[in-house]
């Protein structure tokens, strides 16, 4: 029998110099982003979450590392940058990359604007 076709949608972007494929999440990928979540929050100290005394810039990186990265690793193909080469190419390579990724999935990249450091100090009061 021969094997059926899907179209999946997916944009083609050059990030860092690397031909990347940014896909509209299915099954598959929305599995694969669950099991790459829960493999970041096992690496941060077993929940993910913040530890008291953080600083700002350590908290979006956890962030980065338990939400974004798992999400763009899920639905992106190619020779994938890994989390701690994302902190090394240039910005607005990784906003395209991000930003595409975010087009084809707007549930897995949400847009609101990060806190200021402020608002979360506020929220720990």
């Amino acid at each position: 029998m021969a094997e059926v076709e899907f179209k999946i949608t997916s944009k083609q972007i050059t990030v860092g110099g690397r031909k990347l494929t940014v896909y509209k999440k299915t099954f598959e990928m929305q599995l694969a982003r669950f099991t790459f979540m829960e493999e970041a929050a096992a690496r941060l100290n077993g929940s993910g979450t913040p530890q008291e005394g953080e600083s700002l810039a350590v908290m979006i990186r956890r962030g980065f590392t338990k939400m974004t990265y798992p999400s763009l690793k899920a639905c992106t193909t190619g020779k994938l940058f890994t989390e701690d080469e994302c902190y090394k190419i240039e910005q607005d390579d990784l906003d395209m990359w991000l930003r595409t990724a975010q087009e084809l999935n707007p549930d897995w990249f949400p847009t609101s604007e990060p806190e200021t450091q402020q608002e979360i100090i506020e929220k720990k009061v």
